[in-house]
């Protein structure tokens, strides 16, 4: 039985409009009105010639035929099948596609790093309003939480305004809803996928703070192909962070402990100190902490094994996951993966006999499926014995039990070995929902289950070290 308005799925209604909050109203559309400003002084879209589109969909589109004339002819029947639902739920489309139209500030540029931009890097903003629809109404006195969201479509067919519902149901309660675009197949491969992620949520940290949003009050949602590179996003960063601390710390007891049988030469060879650098680091260590050198420098060398599994930001094209103004996964308040497909060892081949096929696959994640798996990454961390928990954010796996495209089980697998790293992870399974159903079908009928569950997250996430947010 679907949930009406006021039922147990529904969001509960926002906060009554104080006379002390509508001040905020006219400060939310200054931050409306700079948007803007910014995305036309950036150029936006608008900064791309008509030959750009028209060359752009010409030479991906033949790349994209190719492949599929070349490969199985199931995608046809797949295609129809998608086709006849777009019409089914066209109405609905329609409204969505209307306040789309009306909503939300479209089109800012976020690409900040070397080589061209794309069209695809821009990103669409939701700034909180109220329930009648008045900017910043039933905005807080503090700056509103903020909302990144991957939109899915298995890496080939994603659009940042497949996310309008999200930020139709979550804007009047105050929450800041961003949705930025990356590069598909065939413009992009998973590397640089993940760069435009990466890039995306740097620009929310560096920039939200002018238009209202708070900066460290930000949770990560993705959906599909969306929560499966947020996941090997923060899953990146996150041994990375890892190795950065253990190569300090080897660093430190290396020099410290030269004299007293540490293997210097075995440190240098694996290339985790500098034989030049100046000895007298060796004063800079507390002489009394010399008993639990052993034990710690252990303790530095597990964890640089552990963070060897996951590719050096050198090795991933596009992809920064070092540096003194990057973002770290414990900027994030939370992460919340939605439907995603965690495991393409095992997927790859379910893919290609619903019409995704293998040779696209391989192209897209470099042949790799391993090393492009979330759960087969996180396994392997996780055999190192390495405690990623300090390093990744609280997470909330959800998936549909009745998900055949990305099937439930690897949802639940992905949440067991996140576990298994010491991440604060929970999982939620919605009995006899399928892959699509929670952000799409079910919101159409009136059943907001998963927005609901995403608001408790970000009121639950939100209340830790929260002094003036909104939650």
């Amino acid at each position: 039985m679907l949930h009406r308005k006021g039922g147990p799925s529904s969001l509960p209604p926002p906060p009554k409009a104080k006379s002390e909050r509508r001040s905020h109203k006219s400060r939310i559309r200054a931050a409306r009105h700079a948007l803007r400003d910014k995305a036309a002084a950036e150029g936006g879209l608008g900064s791309f010639p008509i030959v750009y589109h028209i060359n752009l969909v010409a030479g991906m589109g033949s790349k994209l035929l190719g492949f599929l004339v070349r490969g199985t002819w199931t995608w046809v029947y797949m295609l129809g099948r998608l086709m006849l639902f777009v019409v089914v739920l066209l109405p609905g489309f329609l409204v969505m596609a209307l306040y789309y139209a009306r909503h939300p500030v479209r089109n800012v540029r976020y690409h900040s790093g070397p080589g061209r931009p794309s069209s695809r890097h821009l990103l669409d903003v939701y700034l909180p309003v109220a329930k009648g629809g008045e900017e910043g109404e039933d905005v807080g006195t503090g700056k509103a939480p903020v909302l990144v969201f991957l939109t899915g479509g298995a890496w080939i067919i994603g659009y940042k305004m497949w996310g309008a519902l999200l930020g139709r149901a979550l804007c009047p309660h105050g929450v800041m809803v961003v949705i930025p675009d990356y590069r598909n197949f065939p413009q992009a491969d998973v590397t640089k996928m993940m760069g435009d992620v990466d890039m995306a949520i740097q620009w929310v940290r560096d920039n939200v703070d002018a238009f209202g949003g708070d900066r460290d009050n930000i949770t990560l949602v993705g959906q599909s192909a969306g929560a499966h590179l947020g996941s090997m996003v923060l899953l990146t960063k996150a041994a990375a962070a890892c190795r950065a601390e253990s190569l300090s710390m080897l660093n430190k007891f290396s020099f410290a402990t030269v004299d007293e049988g540490v293997d210097f030469d075995l440190a240098i060879h694996q290339g985790l100190t500098d034989p030049g650098a100046d000895a007298d680091a060796d004063a800079e260590v507390d002489a009394d902490d010399g008993g639990d050198q052993g034990e710690a420098e252990a303790k530095c060398w597990e964890k640089e094994r552990a963070a060897s599994i996951i590719p050096s930001h050198k090795r991933v094209r596009g992809f920064t996951t070092q540096g003194p103004d990057q973002w770290k996964p414990t900027d994030l308040r939370g992460f919340i993966p939605i439907s995603g497909p965690y495991d393409l060892v095992y997927l790859s081949d379910h893919f290609q006999s619903r019409g995704l096929d293998k040779r696209i696959l391989e192209w897209i994640f470099q042949k790799a499926f391993e090393k492009y798996s979330p759960t087969i990454l996180a396994r392997n961390l996780s055999e190192s014995s390495i405690d990623l928990g300090r390093y990744f954010p609280p997470t909330c796996v959800i998936h549909g039990a009745n998900d055949v495209s990305a099937p439930c089980e690897g949802g639940v697998q992905f949440h067991a070995a996140l576990a298994q790293l010491g991440v604060d992870a929970e999982l939620v399974v919605y009995p006899s929902m399928t892959h699509t159903d929670p952000i799409l079908e079910k919101p159409f009928a009136g059943d907001q289950q998963l927005h609901r569950d995403i608001y408790e997250r970000l009121r639950k996430w939100g209340r830790k070290g929260a002094g003036a947010h909104r939650f």
